[in-house]
């Protein structure tokens, strides 16, 4: 009976410990980016995260009215964000982020811009990178000159 109490306590202090690992391993993680706005009893923004020890790379548009939009980002390293500007009366955001490949940070990495519009609901992008994207056969994705038309229209 002594021996059956000792391996409950046991297992119990073992599962807690595993727990407690999982815990600090899934959030750990480190906010490379985020902005808000409020207006009108309600806010918005973004967060771009990377996670420290998971391959993982995440950017949440979120609003108080209960939008939450969480885009997994390649495995790549977030060199920096290199801008976010806020448009069109604060209703939408701009980001310019570069990413670098985790195997290889001597490259020069990848631009990727994008347009979030959360009164529209309308998320654009312009990159090299496939990111979440479907694969069309023959479809043309934003070109740098569309999405700088698009920054264009969207400026006050």
């Amino acid at each position: 009976m002594e021996i059956r109490r000792i391996l409950l306590i046991s297992a119990a202090v073992a599962a807690i410990g595993l727990g407690a690992v999982l815990f600090v391993v899934l959030a750990s993680r480190d906010t490379a980016g985020s902005s808000q706005r409020c207006g009108g009893n309600q806010c918005w923004g973004y967060k771009l995260e990377q996670y420290r020890f998971v391959n993982r790379t995440t950017l949440t548009f979120w609003g108080s009215w209960g939008l939450n939009l969480r885009y997994d980002l390649p495995v790549m390293n977030i060199e920096r964000v290199h801008q976010d500007r806020w448009l069109a009366a604060d209703r939408a955001i701009y980001l310019n982020i570069r990413l670098k490949p985790k195997l290889d940070p001597a490259a020069a990495g990848d631009h990727v811009r994008i347009v979030y519009d959360f009164e529209r609901g309308t998320l654009d992008v312009a990159s090299t990178l496939p990111l979440w994207r479907l694969p069309e056969r023959g479809k043309n994705w934003m070109t740098d000159d569309a999405f700088d038309r698009l920054l264009i229209s969207l400026e006050p």
